[in-house]
């Protein structure tokens, strides 16, 4: 038998890659911990029903009694339980301060703006979402978000003219989570993977830029780029993730940071410690040609400690890889009951696959973040995005909606909520 390797709720894609390589790549045997016992699907190896309060104490117990190799935290969801699983070890990958900091927006800009006060942060300050909310103590336009949120879940955006009740109504529907109130930087965002080391050396992967646009109240994604290496961006944000890694003494861990650039200077929106989501740690496999594996890389990092080997990447076929998402909008709440064009998207030369596909049956909502996108493909550049849009129609609506078109729906629908106040 090998070392144990332990994963919480294992239900994630990047769950299943990384068992693969924990099995494949270093023998290890995967523990399945599931908490969630109304979840049905098999799991490979051992499986244990632990509740979440008992994780820690169980990780401890069965460490008496075998060898265990570590935990490894798959997505944002599971780094919590992830990280009491590795105090009843004993053992962890990182600080605890550290990774204390990763699930607390506020402390860690905190302690970047006292280690790197050079660093370009935004104005920050937790909010009590009971306490009474002054409009004229916040900057000109700001942002409203959970504390320890992810996905771009539950973002409020906000002016110093918007009326107070309407901020008050955002936080009561946050209920008792702890908010944080950020200065709204302007500009396109940008995200940087890579992978630290056990000196906390970052090593940038890839990095992406945003095309969003606003859709029901909200800024989603509409396309996402590759961003090359040749750009003048690309080194100033590589450069910018090595002293954000630093400032917070991150090791052995892949990390996702998000940055805008406003006056060609880059600004910290978040940074995360995990694979970025969305498929998109696949994604940066294809872009090196596969000779690059993101989860081989973290999973080795995260089970050993002391130097390993540096990344295998492939930058020219980077640079002649053109992989852009085409990431869906909706505006209704509804079922899908008509799904057409599916195969004449597919059978496109510029389509490159499904992140998520819809399906006859799915649940829409009105597209407010990652998760609420009713689907999402890749395609070969950005060329064809709209072409391949048009090709999709869901309950006999094409999924192409023009970005003009989409603008004159939001402005109408502010119009009608200023009238609906007035």
């Amino acid at each position: 038998m090998g070392k144990l390797v332990l994963f919480v709720d294992p239900w994630h894609p990047y769950a299943t890659r990384f068992i693969e390589v924990v099995q494949q790549r270093f023998g290890c045997d995967p523990v399945v911990l599931r908490t969630e016992v109304s979840r049905r699907g098999r799991t490979p190896g051992e499986t244990h029903h632990v509740p979440r309060h008992a994780l820690r104490a169980f990780a401890a117990e069965l460490a008496r009694k075998r060898e265990v190799a570590g935990a490894i935290p798959f997505t944002e969801a599971v780094l919590e339980p992830t990280l009491e699983v590795l105090r009843g070890l004993g053992s962890s990958w990182n600080d605890e301060r550290t990774l204390l900091l990763l699930r607390n927006k506020f402390a860690l800009k905190a302690q970047l703006r006292s280690l790197r006060p050079a660093l370009r942060i935004n104005d920050s300050r937790a909010l009590d979402p009971w306490a009474p909310f002054l409009s004229e103590e916040v900057p000109e336009r700001f942002v409203l978000k959970p504390n320890a949120g992810f996905g771009n879940r539950s973002v409020g955006y906000f002016t110093r003219r918007t009326p107070v009740e309407e901020v008050r109504a955002f936080l009561r529907a946050c209920g008792p989570e702890a908010i944080l109130l950020e200065e709204f930087i302007p500009g396109t965002e940008y995200f940087v993977n890579g992978q630290t080391d056990d000196q906390g050396r970052a090593t940038t992967l890839a990095i992406f830029r945003y095309e969003r646009v606003w859709a029901n109240g909200h800024l989603v994604d509409w396309l996402t780029h590759k961003v090359s290496r040749a750009a003048a961006e690309f080194a100033a944000l590589e450069a910018y993730a090595q002293r954000v890694v630093t400032g917070i003494n991150l090791r052995r861990s892949p990390f996702h940071l998000e940055a805008k650039m406003p006056g060609g200077q880059p600004s910290l929106i978040e940074l995360n410690a995990r694979l970025a989501g969305n498929g998109n740690a696949f994604v940066c496999n294809a872009l090196h040609g596969d000779k690059l594996d993101v989860f081989a890389l973290a999973a080795d990092h995260y089970l050993n400690d002391g130097p390993r080997a540096p990344p295998v990447t492939d930058w020219e076929c980077y640079e002649r890889t053109q992989l852009t998402y085409v990431h869906g909008v909706s505006f209704e709440r509804s079922l899908i009951h008509s799904l057409e064009g599916l195969d004449d998207l597919e059978r496109h030369p510029a389509f490159a696959g499904w992140v998520y596909k819809p399906l006859l049956g799915q649940r829409l909502w009105p597209t407010t973040d990652l998760a609420s996108s009713p689907w999402t493909f890749l395609t070969r550049g950005a060329a064809a995005a709209d072409e391949l849009r048009s090709l999709l129609r869901i309950n006999g609506r094409p999924g192409g909606w023009r970005l003009p078109w989409l603008r004159g729906r939001e402005l109408a629908r502010r119009a009608l909520a200023r009238l609906a106040r007035t």
